[in-house]
């Protein structure tokens, strides 16, 4: 027997067929404007039209504060093992005509503080009045002892040994051993550096500031910042920061040491064009910048002051010409400006130390 369908069953399938289309569209629509909202909330249009999700907004902003952070870290950790360029052209590296006169003193004069200066040829130049230690003495009334050599680095050489007896090559290392007296003054025999040392009249234990200053021939000669697994590698910019810190604290216990950083340079090839400066310029273990980054840090990390020689001295691309003479040794206005802002350092932890 055939079923058959009434037409009262066909009518009410229809209506519960129409019904069922027209809530489907209603829910499309409701559906539509609850994701019109939702994008209204989860986008952003920028001034120039363009539309951005805001989570990968969010995201992208995370992203950048964190590499932001991660760059800041980079500059002030002491070693990463940046690679040069092999193409950089040769640098000419200037070396000033060193003049001396009864201005740099030699013997001590019972000045209530005593400045002892460690250094390259930016503090070893200049002996004739115009000098930085000088300058930075005279503000402070206090007694000054020169001991830097020009075209030193603070650290030793790549394939120097360590042993002080062995020490082949002028450096803060070797400086310090000898105010250790560890090693002879006669190590630095034909400096001026070394005919101080020699003066049994100069008690360096009553040193009130030790000042030092290296890393430009460090980076100059690509000599590696980091010290890496070794904190006293003293073939490394670091280690021999923190070794000279450690010793200097130790030779002289009332003293403060101040750290100073590579100043902004300039450098010149054979045929006198400039070919970079401090901020591109590359010899294997970073730029001079990153010189200065890792200066800052040893300073943070072993509680010594620490003078921005390459940012706040105001000495960059635009003012060279006032302040560097030959692109890397001051003339006497940055001299000047160099001295005014070591002794206003000392002058002011001066008075921290007596209030």
């Amino acid at each position: 027997m055939k079923n058959r369908i009434s037409g009262k069953a066909v009518r009410i399938a229809a209506m519960l067929l129409t019904l069922a289309m027209l809530a489907g569209c209603s829910r499309n629509v409701i559906e539509e404007d609850n994701e019109d909202e939702l994008l209204a909330e989860n986008v952003l249009i920028t001034e120039t039209g363009e539309v951005i999700e805001r989570d990968i907004l969010e995201e992208e902003t995370d992203r950048t504060v964190e590499e932001d952070a991660r760059q800041e870290d980079k500059e002030n950790l002491p070693g990463n093992d940046l690679k040069g360029n092999s193409d950089l052209p040769d640098i000419v590296v200037p070396e000033p005509e060193q003049v001396i006169t009864q201005e740099d003193q030699t013997e001590p004069t019972g000045s209530d503080l005593q400045l002892v200066f460690l250094g390259d040829s930016i503090f070893d130049s200049n002996r004739d009045g115009t000098g930085i230690p000088y300058l930075t003495a005279v503000q402070c009334e206090a007694d000054v002892f020169n001991l830097a050599v020009g075209g030193t680095c603070a650290s030793l050489q790549a394939e120097e040994s360590t042993k002080p007896e062995e020490f082949s090559s002028w450096s803060l290392v070797e400086m310090v051993n000898v105010l250790m007296g560890t090693i002879p003054a006669s190590h630095f025999s034909g400096t001026r550096a070394g005919e101080i040392l020699s003066n049994s009249d100069i008690d360096f234990s009553q040193t009130d500031y030790f000042i030092v200053e290296y890393g430009t021939n460090d980076f100059l000669n690509g000599n590696k910042r980091s010290a890496g697994d070794d904190f006293y590698d003293l073939r490394s910019y670091t280690g021999a920061l923190r070794y000279a810190v450690a010793n200097l604290t130790n030779i002289a216990p009332d003293a403060t040491v101040i750290l100073c950083s590579p100043c902004f340079a300039q450098f010149y090839g054979k045929d006198g064009y400039m070919v970079g400066d401090g901020n591109m310029m590359d010899k294997g273990q970073g730029t001079l910048f990153d010189y200065k980054g890792t200066c800052n840090y040893v300073a943070k990390e072993q509680n010594c002051l620490f003078l921005n020689a390459y940012e706040d001295l105001g000495v960059d691309a635009y003012t060279a010409d006032e302040y560097l003479e030959d692109g890397i040794h001051f003339t006497a206005e940055g001299r000047e400006l160099y001295a005014n802002a070591l002794a206003q350092m000392i002058l002011k932890y001066e008075e921290t130390k007596n209030n």
